[in-house]
């Protein structure tokens, strides 16, 4: 139901006035090109869900909707926890389109979204977190897989490990914000890391509608005195700090053929 009520809100770049917003539009969502990436990081994704080897998984925050047991194979992660490539893509197109240099994500998990942000901006420094230490051995071995050792993996729980990262990045131009999935913990993450933040700085947040809690998270957030303008993409949300929107805009949108999205929506 969520989805059906977004799709008859939502806006698709014919109906949109913002030059800004247009833009993100034409260059991220209808964005049709394949980037050289893809399909390696996608290749990589495959062989882990074909992985039988199980994991002791210590979730830290609300964990997974669909994988509740302390032990997980590689391949059931994989398979239920990850970022779909849909969304992978999206977030490709965003940093690629962006172009920050200082890029924080909380929550690596198997490390395929940050393999995905890394090959977008590769002389970006990208500082990713994860709370479970066996996941965080695995998403390491799978930089090594792709030959990648400038991602910067800080292992242990985010309320700890966050002041360590925003410390050692200084600044942030891009955030991603895929970890705990409680409301008062990712508001609590959002506002440290807005401190470091600037008026190009871009926030991305995951699964905005995958609980109650998270859609409460999602509201308060666009609602900031400081966020300025706010995208809905329904499994993601984009916060921005433009100084030149005088007057706080929120845009809900799709793309022009909503169905070539991958129907990856509940995952």
């Amino acid at each position: 139901m969520s989805f059906i009520r977004f799709y008859f809100a939502a806006k698709t770049k014919y109906r949109v006035h913002s030059p800004f917003v247009f833009e993100f539009i034409n260059n991220v969502l209808e964005d049709k090109r394949n980037f050289y990436a893809f399909s390696s990081v996608e290749s990589l994704r495959n062989l882990l869900k074909q992985d039988p080897k199980v994991l002791k998984v210590n979730d830290l925050g609300a964990g997974s909707s669909m994988n509740k047991g302390r032990n997980r194979s590689i391949g059931s992660i994989a398979s239920t926890s990850l970022s779909p490539p849909f969304v992978c893509k999206i977030l490709f197109k965003i940093v690629n389109h962006f172009k920050p240099e200082k890029m924080l994500e909380l929550g690596t998990s198997l490390g395929i979204s940050a393999l995905y942000q890394h090959f977008a901006a590769l002389n970006s420094k990208l500082i990713t977190l994860e709370g479970a230490e066996e996941i965080a051995d695995q998403a390491e071995k799978n930089f090594q897989r792709l030959e990648v050792d400038s991602i910067e993996l800080i292992r242990g729980n985010f309320d700890e490990t966050l002041p360590i990262a925003l410390k050692k990045l200084s600044k942030l131009d891009y955030v991603f914000l895929d970890g705990n999935h409680r409301k008062n913990a990712t508001i609590s993450y959002f506002e440290q890391c807005l401190e470091f933040a600037d008026e190009k700085s871009v926030f991305v947040l995951d699964d905005i509608y995958w609980s109650k809690e998270m859609t409460e998270a999602w509201e308060q957030i666009k609602s900031h005195p400081k966020v300025t303008l706010s995208i809905d993409l329904f499994f993601l949300g984009l916060v921005f700090f433009r100084k030149e929107n005088i007057k706080k805009e929120h845009f809900k949108l799709i793309k022009s053929n909503w169905k070539s999205w991958e129907m990856g929506f509940f995952k």
